[in-house]
């Protein structure tokens, strides 16, 4: 999904962090004549993204999100809780023979165990500090 961002510093050759926009309605396209705009994001949402433009600091931009581990993330953000829930709630009732309460407590062990690869993925991403997006091109 294209997006609009304004550049905001050079981080190192080839990397810029960016200020992404939310999409709007009115596009952002009011340049500041609409002060009293509600529609402004109320905070800054800060990205790196790949500079092979040589964009400067000020450019307004469009980015696109960089196609590294999308799908992989999908599926273990959403997937795997959600088959820990099935999995424990499957285990206390048909194996271990639990009530349907106890087995509720199995099945809460079990999302529990899911997020698990989620938060080691989510810390590993954090730490790689590679860029999450590309600059596609300028715009103003």
């Amino acid at each position: 999904m294209v997006q609009n961002a304004i550049v905001k510093k050079i981080v190192r050759e080839g990397v810029a962090e960016v200020s992404l926009l939310r999409q709007m309605e009115c596009g952002l396209h009011c340049d500041g004549a609409c002060a009293g705009c509600t529609a402004k994001p109320p905070q800054e949402i800060l990205a790196l993204a790949s500079n092979s433009i040589g964009a400067r600091p000020g450019d307004f931009v469009e980015v696109e999100p960089s196609g590294g581990h999308n799908y992989s993330t999908s599926v273990v953000v959403f997937l795997l809780p959600c088959v820990g829930l099935g999995l424990g709630y499957a285990l206390g009732m048909n194996l271990l023979r639990l009530s349907e309460l106890t087995a509720m407590v199995t099945a809460v062990l079990g999302l529990a165990v899911g997020f698990i690869p989620a938060v080691l993925m989510n810390r590993a991403i954090a730490r790689s500090a590679a860029p999450e997006f590309a600059i596609l091109k300028r715009l103003r």
